[in-house]
């Protein structure tokens, strides 16, 4: 039987036929879920405009041009994820997970971390390099959303001058199409299909405790020039129960085009471009920041449709720092008028005291004047040696290392920004590295340090943190030892506390 078959059947047919039965075998087979689950980001999506905030301190004429732009146009892109990585092709340019976007002269990658879904590079210049520069960018996705954030700061030194700032650059990306998949044919609700963010109802308490939480939401707010608009603050206790009391708002962003019309209500000027500036919410020594986007109708509506704020334009999360000062919103105003009255006793008895001393010296100046006309001692004066004489102290005082503010030898701490001084040497060079201070409360730390002990947050030059903290007119008293400073001060020279305003 098998002679005849081989007779019969052709060689190369019968081999041809068992590869077309091999594949159509090998089609049958399931296919291998990808990396347990977890999808590719590789595909076609729609990349945001790129916003670039500039924050300029100190800038002379030696440092040259301001610094200004970096941002970069929407439109279509293309990701590639390989080995971990992800490469972006289109809108502007292409770039890689494992770069930072500044391309600074001098600037090299000194870490990087990443993973399927996060990814953060720290690009800074050599030590030697009199234009210090450290940029920190991360990119975090999701199966269908990425956002894009970098930050940088900028210290040069030319021609013995300081040149200060600090950007901020942000974009998004949304999945049109995955590699392997289906277009996505339905985007998800639009921004007025999108439901509204659950807002928790405050407690209302007959007694409530000391103030302990500043709220004020929404965190980030999207405005089109000649808009208005109402921040919601709400000053909480321990327990959640509502206060009274209200905080202090200013706009901490200079020649910002919006006007401050009540507690935390705001115009946004016809004329305004666009633009991000910054708003302070403050209750006693504690302060938080919202942020206020200005946008054009086109972007205005693309941000709304990319599902990062709400039908009204609000982001869905609230801005919220605890409250230190037992002094603001308490039980009941009782203990506000008793600080008052303490107050007031605390200035007569100065007052006082330094009219009384006024009137000592000007008896003792009298008499002494009175002895040198007279020829004869009225008694006999025994003889004493003559007095050393006084060696006067060295030149020289205190500087503050994060500021490079000078103050006298009796100085402990810094008024600006409550650091603790160092001896500063006769013939000393009072230039030299300046530290950084926290965005969060204000503190000044020495060169060197990068990040807020207390708060985690990461320090900013003490000229963009001074150009941004601009204090209102008054004066300010300390809590502990009661001596005052003029209005711009925000700590006490002797102990290092925060300052009050006086009421």
């Amino acid at each position: 039987m098998f002679r005849r078959m081989r007779g019969r059947w052709p060689p190369r047919k019968s081999f041809s036929l068992v590869v077309l039965l091999g594949i159509a075998a090998l089609s049958e087979l399931p296919v291998p879920a990808r990396a347990q689950g977890v999808k590719t980001l590789s595909g076609r999506w729609q990349a945001s405009a790129m916003r670039s905030a500039w924050s300029v301190g100190d800038w002379s004429e030696a440092c040259g041009p301001k610094p200004e732009g970096g941002a970069a146009t929407a439109g279509p892109v293309t990701i590639k994820q390989q080995g971990g990585e992800l490469t972006i092709d289109g809108a502007g340019r292409s770039y890689s997970t494992t770069q930072c976007w500044e391309q600074f002269p001098g600037l090299v990658r000194s870490s990087h971390s990443g993973g399927q879904r996060g990814w953060q590079t720290v690009c800074s210049s050599a030590p030697s390099d009199p234009r210090q520069t450290r940029v920190v960018t991360r990119v975090m996705a999701s199966d269908d959303y990425i956002t894009f954030d970098e930050t940088g700061q900028y210290q040069f030194v030319v021609k013995g001058q300081n040149c200060t700032a600090s950007v901020r650059r942000s974009r998004s990306f949304r999945l049109i199409q995955r590699e392997g998949e289906a277009p996505v044919l339905a985007p998800g609700p639009t921004a007025s299909a999108r439901p509204k963010p659950h807002e928790p109802t405050p407690k209302r308490c007959t007694e409530p405790g000391e103030p302990a939480r500043l709220e004020v939401r929404p965190s980030r707010k999207l405005m089109r020039p000649g808009e208005e608009f109402t921040f919601r603050a709400l000053v909480l206790d321990a327990g959640g129960c509502a206060l009274g009391s209200a905080p202090n708002w200013r706009v901490v962003t200079p020649n910002a085009p919006v006007k401050l019309l009540g507690p935390g209500k705001i115009k946004v000027d016809e004329a305004a471009p666009e633009s991000e500036l910054t708003l302070s919410a403050s209750v006693g020594d504690r302060a938080l920041s919202v942020v206020v986007e200005i946008a054009s109708k086109e972007r205005y509506d693309a941000l709304l449709e990319a599902g990062n704020f709400t039908e009204s334009g609000e982001s869905t999360d609230a801005a919220v720092v605890a409250i230190a000062s037992r002094s603001v919103g308490g039980r009941s105003t009782v203990v506000e008028d008793r600080a008052r009255s303490r107050r007031r006793i605390f200035v007569a008895v100065v007052g006082g005291a330094a009219l009384l001393l006024g009137v000592l010296g000007l008896i003792l100046v009298i008499r002494s004047r009175r002895r040198a006309k007279s020829d004869v001692p009225l008694s006999p004066v025994p003889f004493q040696p003559p007095a050393a004489p006084s060696v006067p102290p060295p030149p020289g005082g205190m500087i503050c290392p994060t500021c490079r503010t000078e103050y006298p030898l009796q100085a402990q701490f810094c008024e600006a920004d409550g650091n603790r001084l160092v001896p500063f040497g006769p013939g000393g060079d009072a230039r030299g590295p300046t530290g950084g201070i926290c965005p969060v409360c204000g503190q000044g730390y020495d060169p060197g340090v990068s990040a807020c002990p207390k708060h985690l947050e990461e320090l900013v030059p003490a000229a963009v943190w001074a150009a941004r903290t601009q204090q209102p007119a008054g004066i300010m008293i300390c809590p502990i030892c009661g001596t005052q400073y003029p209005g711009d001060g925000r700590f006490c020279g002797s102990d290092g506390a925060a300052l009050v305003p006086v009421n």
